[in-house]
């Protein structure tokens, strides 16, 4: 091939490799741009082991879809996968919505029908389909590497096949390639086990939210990534999900189910929840009629964090703290103010502030600032407008030796927590939940435990609070109240 024959081929040659930069990079952003926010934190993850728990039409197989095209148009010769129960539910999940996707996309594929899988024209990438009830097709993935791997329906699988997959099939291979990753999608069953339960359940040890994966104490975190969100999230940027949170509501309805109702829960609003098991508090952030805040409010904060009280005539406002100590649970403070004119006072949640390895001297920087001056206090007490009418604390673990040091060292005065007959101080604090006298702070963890915290019925079927769930910012906004 003479000169400029060969250098007008390499020309034609760079053009078509922009062209496909371009189309594939236009692909990417319209695979991101298709998804909701909770969808595009979970595709945009690149974490090494990542799980997502999603109500039932929340479009979890379509982020899933979206994980692995974006995985194959951005690696040269990935190889990718994905289990479903079934090689039929594979195939129905995915097999058909991906080639309708790669097609709206632009980009060409060929598909294998008879082995489920697709391979991209321009760079090789592969996506194989398998169904984890075919172990002899499950075995054949023993010893080969995989860039991304997507697991669907975690709750389906027994706990012994998902461990295998995980640990044994999977697993020791995923090191192979540079930015390898697995994930598992699913709604929550009634069984509160396994190791999709174990990511996924609120407060687990083995994953950390994706939200606070800034957060310096998940600096170089190597566990699991944890990604939720149900229809009701969905609906406020996608149409058809709030076409759909809306039949969900007239289905709630029909069924006559309660909040508590475990398949309302599981199924819908993505939630853990067996079936011998019910809320533990009454809270609820909207009237579910009107959709009018109920027991939430969401005020202008301070850079403390601390709420703006709403502007009443001649209000006289007071203060209350209530702590939890913390033992495997972090420490919590929870504020909270009232109107002492008021005829029916309603508790304000003003502030709060959770945080492990707090002891007394860091408690009572907190609160007293930096001179821990209790007779001119800065820190938290001064932020809320002087001294509280009363602090109160449980004196569970060191607890009580904490609060002794407090009073005698710093100066801090507190009541200790009267932690017996818990069902009916929990019992008394859904009756100001159901009678709209407390509202709590939108985005804190007293809100998200206020939501997910349930009671389990034992052997003798009276109710107790469920082992391993973290519960600080609830019992101290029980001991404020």
């Amino acid at each position: 091939m003479s000169d400029p024959l060969r250098k007008l081929a390499q020309a034609n040659k760079i053009s078509q490799q922009a062209r496909d930069v371009s189309t594939w990079g236009t692909a990417g952003r319209r695979l991101l741009e298709a998804c909701h926010p909770h969808q595009r934190n979970f595709v945009l993850d690149d974490a090494r082991r990542i799980v997502a728990l999603v109500a039932r039409g929340g479009g979890k197989t379509t982020g899933a879809k979206a994980r692995l095209i974006r995985r194959m148009i951005g690696t040269h010769s990935a190889s990718t996968l994905f289990i479903a129960t079934t090689r039929g539910a594979a195939e129905e999940l995915m097999w058909d919505p991906l080639k309708d996707t790669l097609e709206q996309l632009g980009i060409e594929a060929r598909f294998n029908e008879t082995k489920l899988k697709c391979t991209l024209v321009k760079n090789g990438s592969q996506l194989r389909l398998v169904g984890a009830d075919d172990k002899r097709e499950i075995e054949k993935l023993r010893g080969i590497p995989q860039h991304e791997v997507g697991i669907d329906e975690g709750a389906s699988y027994k706990t012994q096949l998902l461990d295998h997959l995980l640990f044994r099939i999977l697993g020791p291979r995923m090191g192979d390639f540079e930015g390898s990753s697995i994930f598992i999608i699913g709604t929550p069953g009634h069984i509160l086990a396994g190791p999709f339960y174990e990511a996924s359940r609120e407060e687990s040890e083995i994953a950390r939210p994706y939200c606070d994966r800034h957060l310096p104490e998940y600096a170089d975190w190597q566990r699991w990534s944890k990604h939720s969100w149900n229809l009701r999230d969905g609906a406020k940027t996608v149409p058809a999900m709030q076409r759909l949170w809306a039949e969900a509501l007239r289905e709630k309805e029909a069924n006559g189910w309660s909040d508590e109702n475990p398949v309302w829960r599981r199924e819908y609003l993505g939630h853990w929840a067996a079936d011998d098991t019910s809320n533990m508090f009454r809270y609820r952030p909207h009237d579910l009629e009107t959709g009018e805040l109920y027991n939430m409010w969401d005020p202008p904060r301070d850079r403390y964090g601390i709420a703006k009280l709403p502007e009443i005539e001649g209000a006289d406002w007071h203060h209350v703290l209530g702590m939890d100590m913390g033992h495997s649970d972090p420490f919590a403070l929870q504020a909270f103010a009232w109107d002492a004119n008021a005829a029916h006072p309603k508790l304000y949640h003003r502030y709060e502030f959770c945080k492990k390895g707090m002891y007394a001297r860091t408690i009572a920087e907190l609160l007293l600032g930096e001179k821990m001056d209790a007779h001119n206090p800065g820190g938290i007490i001064a932020a809320l407008g002087g001294w509280p009418d009363g602090i109160v604390a449980d004196i569970a673990g060191l607890g009580g030796a904490v609060l002794d040091e407090l009073a005698n060292v710093y100066g801090i005065r507190v009541t200790k927590a009267e932690k017996r007959d818990k069902f009916d101080h929990v019992e008394l604090f859904n009756g100001d939940l159901l009678d709209q006298l407390i509202y709590i702070l939108a985005n804190t963890e007293l809100e998200k435990q206020l939501s997910s915290l349930q009671w389990a019925e034992d052997e003798w079927g009276q109710l107790r609070e469920m082992k391993g769930v973290r519960n600080d910012a609830s019992d101290a906004a029980i001991y404020a109240r």
